[in-house]
């Protein structure tokens, strides 16, 4: 093969490999704020209100001191989450705040019924969708969120399909490394650092997934001073351990 034809090839080939890769966490990008009709509102705060009329988060969650009234909706996604071709959109919510655990829940609505409802204690504060990643037809949803300690802040993730099995693809926090975000900014009065995992996947029937660790300077999150080499992620799958809510 003439050896600029076979150049011009492998530049082609990694042009639409490059192409294929999606980023799919970066701490440096805003969270993507819910927006949201009344209509919607309402439907997800009252099945919100539903399942805690009917207990069903677990008994030693701290029912006992929630009143109810810290209901908000975190994130809302659109996309194809329990039926492949319907139009739904996913809503994060949470009911009540605890600082073991908030009272949350997932709701799938198409248009305002209700496709799918799960409950479930976290410290969920965003979400944002993720198109289909490993090609079967379902969209993802990633679920981000953090607490904060003795002036340290660390983040989660955790990367949901609701079909055709409901589960985990993946999960990313201080114990399963790499932590997609930490900071000691609130340790340091100046001089504080953050770092983060920048993650990129490429879809696939098995999907391959890559990250790189930045390093911050306090007050310019925005701005990585240092950027590390790419290594290889692999994410385990794992049980979404939700309990199902109301449907009505």
């Amino acid at each position: 093969m003439d050896r600029a034809l076979f150049l011009t090839l492998m530049v082609s080939l990694a042009g639409q490999t490059l192409a294929q890769t999606r980023v799919l966490y970066d701490s440096r990008l805003p969270a993507p704020e819910p927006r949201l009709t009344e209509s919607e509102r309402g439907r997800v705060e009252s099945l919100a209100r539903r399942a805690a009329t009917q207990q069903v988060w677990d008994a030693d969650a701290g029912m006992d001191l929630c009143e109810g009234s810290d209901f908000s909706i975190e994130g809302a996604a659109p996309g194809t989450f329990t039926a492949k071709g319907r139009q739904q959109t996913a809503y994060v919510y949470t009911f009540c705040f605890n600082r073991t655990g908030n009272l949350q829940g997932l709701v799938i609505l198409e248009g305002l019924n209700v496709a799918a409802h799960y409950v479930f204690v976290n410290h969920v504060s965003s979400m944002y969708a993720l198109k289909d990643i490993n090609r079967n037809g379902f969209t993802e949803l990633v679920l981000e969120g953090g607490f904060s300690g003795q002036g340290y802040t660390g983040n989660f993730l955790e990367i949901v399909e609701l079909g055709p099995v409901r589960r985990l693809l993946g999960r990313l926090n201080q114990q399963l490394l790499p932590q997609p975000y930490e900071d000691n900014c609130g340790v340091r009065s100046s001089g504080g650092q953050w770092t983060s995992a920048l993650i990129r996947v490429t879809p696939g029937v098995t999907s391959s997934y890559t990250w790189q660790q930045l390093t911050g300077s306090r007050g310019n999150e925005r701005v990585a001073i240092s950027i590390g080499p790419v290594k290889p992620l692999k994410l385990t799958p794992f049980p979404t351990g939700w309990a199902k809510g109301p449907l009505w």
